[in-house]
Order: structure tokens, then sequence, then C-alpha cells
């Protein structure tokens, strides 16, 4: 067994070496394919570097070469005599400055495509500093310039709008024809309204300058003095009676003149113009009354007397008649330009309570008492009205305040679970104090035949005893009257209740407790024949009946 275990480690020691070195081949491999890969790389980018070196300098290598032939050349003639000397000299300077090696030719070479490149920008930038514009032929004649093709629609429309005026049923159709056109120092574009005025002149009908009265963008009709009709507008803006105080009094539709060329059947007077700018007419409408309306209020929103309110409402005497939710009349007006204006108001509204409901062991399993009644808060508002020819039509809050908080309204369900064992057990007392024990049944009652102090309720020893009501504990522990354990709750109402011969103490003297709340449990202690709690109830100190103050038919 250990030699074929020795065999192993052999075998194995040999298998790893071979597998060492073939990785160690394979990594001087990999290695040497990098730093070849990486010379190889290095060596093209320095061969084209010389390559860009020597087409950059070649042509000064040519030029010293020539140069050295020129001086060559006069340097042989020199010692053929003078006039040969000076002959070289002339036709070497020629060749020098003018043949395919001359500076000539090379300079040519060089700056020709500079010069090109220069004078393609050039062209370029001119290009791009022009300025087009779109040239307008319409019936074989130039309107004029615009900037885009859109701005001939809205023209177009323009025309229909004026010539719709004084018949609905004619429509012009427009072929125009567009061409592009370089704009020069002497053009300049044409506006909507000036093409218009163009496009009408080359028609037949009879034209006249004017201001056309647009309200909306709608054109209504033209009139040869603006200032008259703009001025009664104002004025019958400026004398637009409302009580109180008010701003931002305008138009709720926009008017603007605009000087033209108009269609004489388009042009009225500014008497015409004004009547019918300050068209109005009443209609009767419904209104919803409102829980916080009166006939002032109303009257305020819809700009009407009170007496044409009654007029409409022979029913309404005063606020009482107004009654939430039925539908009155109101007078409302139309105008043809209503006037808008705004108000800041200050009102009252009410905030709804929320209703909770809260387990309290204060009320017997079953039942639900009101404990917290609910009452609105209130918050004051200020508010921002528009109203337009007089009505409301609408609001909004700018801040308000609560003045009064909300009362959350509390519903008490009952909790209390503790009851006589016995349904025949019937007591009708007033409420006030709670069955004490869980279980039992009334052993002995109040006063009975030995001037009994309280009422014996009498369930098995260690049956839980609750708090009657809410109260503090002024006594826990034992009393050598005979109560034995013991404890006594003060109701700081002038009620106190005490539970005796108790086999166990849950609280403590000092300690806050509710009704409900576990405080000790049944025994037999002190002067006691049998497992029973002692409870009685004390008014102002008197010892008086429990039956008076439980209630287990609830």
């Amino acid at each position: 067994m250990l030699n074929e275990f020795s065999d192993f480690i052999a075998g194995f020691g040999e298998n790893s070496i071979e597998i060492i070195k073939s990785s160690l081949k394979l990594i001087v491999k990999f290695i040497s394919a990098i730093c070849h890969g990486t010379v190889r790389f290095i060596t093209e980018i320095l061969k084209g570097i010389i390559n860009i070196i020597k087409f950059i300098f070649s042509p000064f290598k040519r030029k010293m070469k020539f140069t050295a032939e020129l001086g060559k050349s006069i340097k042989n003639a020199k010692k053929q005599g003078t006039g040969k000397f000076i002959a070289e000299i002339f036709r070497s300077i020629f060749r020098y400055l003018f043949s395919d090696e001359g500076i000539v030719c090379t300079a040519f070479n060089y700056i020709l495509p500079i010069f090109s490149v220069a004078f393609l920008i050039g062209i370029i930038r001119y290009g791009m500093g022009l300025e087009y514009g779109i040239s307008v032929e319409y019936n074989g004649k130039n309107l004029g310039i615009i900037s885009e093709e859109s701005e001939f629609d809205e023209a177009a429309k323009e025309v229909q709008k004026r010539i719709s005026y004084v018949d609905d049923n004619e429509y012009i159709e427009f072929s125009p024809k567009f061409s592009l056109k370089i704009i020069s120092e002497d053009d300049s574009f044409m506006s909507t309204q000036q093409l218009a005025n163009k496009m009408l002149s080359e028609s037949n009908r009879e034209l006249a300058e004017a201001y056309g009265i647009y309200v909306d963008g709608q054109f209504i009709g033209a009139v040869r003095d603006k200032n008259k009709v703009s001025d009664t507008m104002t004025k019958n803006l400026l004398d637009y009676k409302v009580d109180g105080e008010i701003r931002d009094m305008r138009y709720s539709k926009s008017i603007d003149y605009v000087e033209g060329i108009y269609l004489t059947e388009s042009v009225i007077s500014e008497d015409e113009a004004i009547k019918k700018l300050t068209a109005k007419n009443y209609v009767t409408g419904s209104y919803v009354v409102q829980p916080a309306d009166s006939i002032v209020s109303v009257c305020q929103k819809y700009n009407m007397t009170e007496e044409k309110l009654k007029e409409l409402n022979p029913s309404l005497n005063d606020d009482e008649s107004l009654v939430a939710g039925t539908v009155i009349k109101v007078l409302e007006s139309e105008s043809f330009i209503p006037i808008q204006y705004i108000r800041e108001l200050e009102t009252t509204s009410f905030i709804d309570y929320e209703t909770v409901e809260v387990e309290t062991s204060e009320i017997n399993l079953g039942r639900s008492e009101l404990l917290v009644k609910g009452s609105r808060g209130e918050k004051q508002n200020k508010i921002e009205v528009t109203y337009i020819d007089g009505a409301e039509r609408s609001r909004k809050v700018l801040s308000s305040v609560i003045t009064k908080e909300p009362i959350v309204e509390q519903i008490g369900i009952g909790t209390y679970t503790a009851k006589p064992a016995s349904e025949d057990t019937v007591l009708t007392g007033s409420g006030k104090f709670a069955w004490p024990v869980d279980g039992g049944f009334i052993s002995d009652p109040f006063i009975s035949d030995r001037n009994h102090k309280g009422m014996d309720i009498a369930a098995p020893a260690g049956t839980d005893i609750y708090a009657a009501a809410d109260g503090v504990v002024v006594a826990s522990g034992w009393n050598t009257g005979g109560y034995g354990y013991f404890v006594m709750i003060d109701h700081l109402d002038g009620y106190e209740t005490l539970y005796g011969h108790c086999s166990g103490l849950y609280v403590a003297e000092g300690q806050t407790v509710t009704r409900g709340q576990l405080i000790a449990c049944v025994g037999s202690t002190g002067d006691s024949t049998g497992n029973h709690c002692h409870f009685e109830v004390r008014e102002s100190g008197m010892c008086v009946n429990p039956a008076s103050y439980i209630n287990t038919a609830e």
C-alpha cells in the first residue's frame, strides 16, 4: 500500500513539472508576440514619419542639388573665358527662376493650392452672409418679398376676412409664384397686412384706405376715423359702474385697429361700428342657490338690483326664502364685447369636522354613546373674484387663515364586559358605576338585615375585580376594621368606591385608574365567611345603595 502511494506521488510530480513547462512556453510565446507586434507598430510609425519628412524636404533637397549644378556650370564656363562666363551666368539665372526646378514654378505649385482653399473659404463665407427672401408674383406682377411661404397664406386669409364681411359666399383662390431672391440694401420684407393690401389692390374691386376693426382677430368692418371709435370704447369702459373697489377692468376680448386697404363695401360709419361693438342684450338664466347665499350676494354675482331679482322671483321676500338647492331666475347680460374686472373680497367658510369611533371601557360592550360632540371650524378667506359683465365667472383663493379649529366628534364604542353571572340579576340604576366583578351574584344587598354598608358580590376566589369608574386610588392594603385586603378609589366628584375582602391587590395608593381597569381579585380576607367582593359606594363620605348607580340592563 505504501509503495503504491509513493508511485502515485512520483507520477503526480512528473505530470506537474510538464504542465508548468508547457505553461511557461505559452507565456514566453505570448510575451514575444506582443513585443514583436509593438516593435513592428513603432517601426511602421517611424517609417511614416520619415516619409513625411522626405516628402516635405525633397523639394528643398532638389533645389540644393539644382543650385549646385548651376554653380558647377558657371565655374567651368569661367575657365573657358570671359564671354562664356557671362553667358553662363545669364543662362543660369534664367534657369534658376523659370525652369521646372526654378523658384517661380516651385512657388506656384505651393501657393496655388493655398490660394484655392482661401478662395473657396471666402466664397462660402460670402454665401453664408447673404440674406435670402421669397419673391411673390401674382397676376404677373411682383408684389414684394416675404420671409416664409406661410406668410402668403396668412395674407390670403386676411383678404378673405375682408371680402367675406360683404359677401359670405365669395371665395378668391390665389395662385402665386414664388422664387428665391438675394436681399439687397434696397429690398425689405413685407408684413402680412402689407401683402394683403397689395393682393387686394390687384383685384377689380373698389378699394379704400381705412382702419380695419378686429375683435379677437375677427374682422368686423373698417372705419375712416379710428380715434372716434377708440375714444368711445375707452370712455365706455371708464363709465362702467360697479359698487366697491375693483381692479384690472378691461374688455374680455382684444380690439385692434389695423390700417390698410379694404373693400369699399366693408367701410362703415364710426357710429355704426360703435353700436356694434357696444351691443348688449339680456337673457333670463337659472341659478342654483348655495348654502351661504343671500339676496344681496346673488344680486352682486349678476350685477342686478334687488327689485329686479324679486320681480323675476315673486316668492323671494327675504334671505330665509332662499333655500339651498332650489333654482331661481336671474338676469344675465350678453355683450358683444363683455367688460371684465376683478374684485377682492373677504369671506368666511366652514371646515367640516371628522367623526371617529373610540373604544372605551366607560361603556358596556355592545353599546355606543356620544363622547364629544363635533363642531365645524371656520376660516377667513381672502379671495379674488373675476366678473364678466357683472356676473361672477371664477374665484381664486389668495389666502386663508383658520380662525376656529374644528372639533372632532368622538363616538364611544363600549368594551366593558364585566356583568353578573346570571341574566336574572338586573339592576336599573343610573349607570354612573359599572358592575365591578367579572361574573358573580348579589349574595347580600345594601342594608339587608344587618345594616349592611355595601353590596356583597359572591364569586370564586381569584375572580377579577375592576374599577367601577375613573379615579385615584386613595387606599390599597390591609384594613384592620374587618375589610381585610381592600382598595378605595376617589372619583374626584364627591363619590368614592370601596372593594373589600380581596385575596390580591394590583394597584397602589396614588395611582390613577380608569373604569374597567383590573385592580384586585376576589377573596375572603378580613371578617368574611366566603369568597366575595364587598362593594361600597360613598357620597360625600356617606354610604349609599350601590344598586342605585349600577345598570346591568344596558
